[in-house]
């Protein structure tokens, strides 16, 4: 508490002259330090945004490469159909060339009987031929 009683009007204005030199010496000093918290904040705050801006461009690739990953991935669907399809037609025809080769096998079986029964006549006709022979004067 200031008590001003018993003094003298020099020196009421030499101690408000002391206080004001006082307030302005701790006024300089807080206005310092508020200007090294600022330009640290300043400093800070950059920092941030810097880090902003450069998560900003980590999420811009990883969008864009999200996207070239959903196109790889739409164009390989669009191969494993058509190799599902071209698998089906080839299934389909191997079925038909089973179909033919079972045929196939079924007139082979024919020919290689007829072949057998062509042999035993042949046989026949040339044992008939020998004995014809054997009967015929010499």
């Amino acid at each position: 508490m200031l008590s001003f009683a018993g003094m003298t009007p020099d020196e009421i204005d030499d101690r408000f002259a002391r206080l004001e030199t006082l307030i302005r010496t701790e006024s300089a000093e807080t206005r310092r330090y508020m200007d090294v918290v600022a330009e640290g904040m300043q400093f800070q705050i950059q920092v941030i945004a810097e880090g902003h801006d450069a998560l900003r461009a980590d999420v811009g690739e990883l969008k864009a490469g999200q996207e070239r990953l959903e196109a790889g991935f739409a164009r390989l669907e669009v191969r494993q159909d058509a190799l599902e399809y071209r698998q089906e037609r080839v299934e389909m025809r191997l079925e038909g060339v089973e179909t033919r080769l079972e045929g196939v096998e079924t007139r082979l079986e024919r020919v290689e009987a007829g072949q057998a029964e062509l042999a035993d006549g042949q046989r026949a006709l040339v044992t008939e031929v020998r004995l014809l022979a054997a009967r015929r004067p010499a």
